[in-house]
C-alpha cells in the first residue's frame, strides 16, 4: 500500500493522472512502428508484432502494457498500411490507444525514404473511487470515476538503405483535448546502422533522442551484438534506467525478445525492475531486402 501511495503522489501534477504517463518500450528497435508511423512496410512482408511490459515490478499500481500491431505494403508497394493497439493499465487508470497508420515509400537506387501518418484515438478511464485514503468514506474519491476521449494525430519520416537507417517523428503531434497542456507530446530522433565483423557476427548501435517540452532531453544508447541466430543487447537510458535484451530468430520469419530493465533513479528502492517480453512475426520474407533481421 505504501507504494501505490507513492506512485500516486508522482504521478499526480494536475487533475488528470493520464496526461502524466507516456508508453514506454526497450525494445523499440524491433519494433520501429511503436515510435514512428513512417516505419509502416518497411520490411517488404506484412508484420504482426505483440509486446508486453511489466514496468517496475513489485511496485503497487505500476504500469502494465500490452501492444500488439501490424503492418504492411500494399502490392503497388509504395503505400504501406498498419494498425496498432495498445492498452496501459497504471494506478487507477485504464489508457485504451487505437491507431490506423499510412506510410508514403519513394524508392531510389539503394535506399528508400517513407512519410508516414496516424490517426487515432486515446480513451482513458480513471477510477477514482480505488484510491484508499486515510479517511474512510471520502466523498471526493468514492464512487468517482472519469471517461476521457482523446482524438489524436502524428507523423514521421524513415530513411532505409542496406546498412544505415534515421528516423524523425512525432506520434502525438496532435491531442483534440481541453487536457492537452498536460500531455506528452515527444518528438523522436532514431538512428542507427550495421557493423559486420564477418558473416556470422553483426553488431548494431542505435540512438534514440526524445524532446519533450519543458523536459530534459532523454538519450537512448543501444547495442545488440548478433551471432547467427541469437542477439545480446545493452542499452542505457539517460536517468532512467539499464537494460538488457536478448532474443533468438527461430527462422527468418519468427523472432522472440526479452528485455530486463534496471532502474537507476530513486525509484529502485521501490521496485525490482522492469520486464518486457516481444513476439515478432513476418508472413514472407524477401532475400533482398535491407537487412531485415536487424531493422
Amino acid at each position: 500500500m505504501r507504494n501505490f501511495l507513492i506512485f500516486i503522489l508522482l504521478m499526480i501534477v494536475s487533475n488528470t493522472i493520464y496526461s502524466q504517463h507516456n508508453n514506454q518500450y526497450s525494445q523499440y528497435m524491433f519494433n520501429g512502428l511503436s515510435i514512428n508511423p513512417a516505419y509502416a512496410g518497411a520490411n517488404e512482408a506484412l508484420n504482426l508484432t505483440l509486446l508486453h511490459r511489466n514496468q517496475w515490478t513489485g511496485f503497487d499500481g505500476a504500469p502494465k502494457t500490452t501492444s500488439i500491431s501490424a503492418h504492411t505494403p500494399l502490392p503497388n508497394k509504395k503505400l504501406n498500411i498498419g494498425l496498432s493497439y495498445t492498452s496501459d493499465i497504471y494506478g487507477v487508470t485504464n489508457k485504451n490507444i487505437a491507431n490506423a497508420i499510412f506510410a508514403y515509400k519513394l524508392k531510389f537506387k539503394k535506399s528508400t525514404l517513407s512519410l508516414g501518418i496516424l490517426g487515432g484515438v486515446d480513451i482513458t478511464r480513471n477510477d477514482w473511487d480505488k484510491i484508499v485514503t486515510t479517511t474512510s468514506g471520502d466523498a471526493l474519491f468514492e464512487g468517482q470515476s472519469q471517461k476521457l476521449v482523446t482524438p489524436l494525430a502524428g507523423a514521421g519520416a524513415f530513411y532505409l538503405s542496406k546498412n544505415y537507417f534515421i528516423g524523425l517523428s512525432a506520434p502525438a503531434l496532435i491531442q483534440f483535448s481541453t487536457y492537452t497542456k498536460n500531455t506528452y507530446n515527444p518528438i523522436l530522433l532514431n538512428s542507427g546502422c550495421i557493423l559486420k565483423y564477418s558473416e556470422e557476427m553483426v553488431f548494431k548501435p542505435s540512438i534514440l533522442v526524445k524532446y519533450i517540452n519543458n523536459s530534459p532531453i532523454e538519450f537512448d544508447l543501444n547495442l545488440n551484438a548478433y551471432y547467427k541466430s541469437f542477439g545480446l543487447g545493452f542499452s542505457y537510458r539517460t536517468n532512467d534506467a539499464v537494460v538488457f535484451l536478448i532474443n533468438y530468430s527461430i527462422n527468418d520469419q519468427f523472432k522472440v525478445g526479452y528485455s530486463y530493465d534496471l532502474t537507476i533513479t530513486k525509484l529502485k528502492t521501490y521496485n525490482r525492475g522492469s520486464h518486457e517480453v516481444m513476439l515478432k512475426y513476418e508472413f514472407g520474407y524477401k532475400l533482398n531486402a535491407a537487412s531485415p533481421r536487424y531493422f
